[in-house]
């Protein structure tokens, strides 16, 4: 039927519009993971802030570095990522670069995200792509000086960039390793709880040892399996109850006005058990640490 129009169509001197070529349907299940790691990978806390546009980004995040503001990622073509390529997508990612070439601050996690598997972004660009597009303008960034002086951003990629995918590291079990690319590819839990220096360079000789984001006057605990310092006294329920619930071992809870108590709602919960059992199977592989973050930094970060 269609070649007899095309042919009546040139016959009569009519441009008939060729019908266009209808989208493949996304993988239910793809689609499914793409949305829990927009969840577990923090997504959700920047760009889709309760009381604004879903994926619209707004949320500011006052760090080291300076203040800056998520940006849309929702599939409009203006304001969003609608014109990206699934590439451009994947370079943000592996590589922490706009499609024009521009390098993201470090408070988008790029030093984890570029460990994701490549199934991984796959699935969280087929999630993102299928969302309704919103209108929601950029905000500018507020560097501190010191960071704003040209080449400054490219020196500390220099320092701390270290391009993935994740090398999962001998001797792991599969648990251990499941959980090894959760905590450093996907909820990047050491990007917190490693402490760094005054110009945000991670101390990896004190690996997961506790942190603090000064800009939010946060501390972030010990999580090496130290049984004073640490979490070694935590039992691999103590640890699902938590990331579930909030709930630590001695019946307290995550601090509301923290965002951990944010993470473990929007985020951690959505884990499964057995992924919650790997990040805890991972944890107890770590070099145990006395490193006391709230004798460092707690009268600076006292509330």
């Amino acid at each position: 039927m269609r070649l007899i129009i095309a042919l009546l169509a040139v016959t009569v001197g009519v441009t008939v519009a060729a019908e266009p070529a209808a989208e493949p349907a996304a993988d239910p299940a793809v689609y499914a993971q793409g949305e829990l790691l927009y969840h577990a990978a923090g997504c959700v806390g920047c760009h889709s802030v309760p009381g604004l546009p879903h994926l619209g980004g707004g949320r500011d995040n006052p760090t080291v570095f300076g203040t800056f503001y998520a940006p849309n990622i929702s599939p409009d073509l203006e304001q969003g990522i609608g014109a990206w390529t699934e590439g451009d997508f994947f370079t943000a990612m592996r590589d922490g670069r706009a499609p024009d070439g521009r390098l993201y601050w470090p408070t988008f996690p790029t030093m984890a995200y570029t460990k994701m598997t490549d199934a991984d972004i796959h699935a969280l660009w087929v999630y993102l792509s299928a969302q309704p597009a919103v209108q929601a303008p950029e905000r500018a960034h507020e560097p501190k000086p010191i960071y704003a002086f040209p080449g400054a951003l490219n020196l500390w990629r220099i320092m701390e960039f270290r391009p993935g995918p994740l090398s999962p590291e001998p001797g792991l079990t599969d648990p251990q390793q499941r959980g090894q690319y959760l905590v450093q590819a996907v909820t990047y839990c050491d990007q917190c709880h490693t402490p760094r220096s005054k110009i945000g360079r991670m101390r990896r000789g004190r690996y997961l040892a506790g942190g603090a984001n000064l800009g939010k006057l946060e501390i972030h605990p010990n999580l090496t399996p130290d049984p004073e310092a640490g979490i070694g006294a935590w039992t691999e329920d103590d640890m699902v109850r938590f990331l579930t619930t909030g709930e630590k071992p001695d019946g307290s809870f995550a601090r509301e006005d923290w965002v951990m108590h944010e993470k473990v709602r929007d985020s951690y919960s959505r884990l499964s058990e057995e992924d919650k059992r790997s990040i805890y199977a991972y944890l107890q592989t770590v070099p145990a640490d006395d490193f006391d973050p709230e004798a460092r930094w707690g009268e600076e970060a006292a509330p």
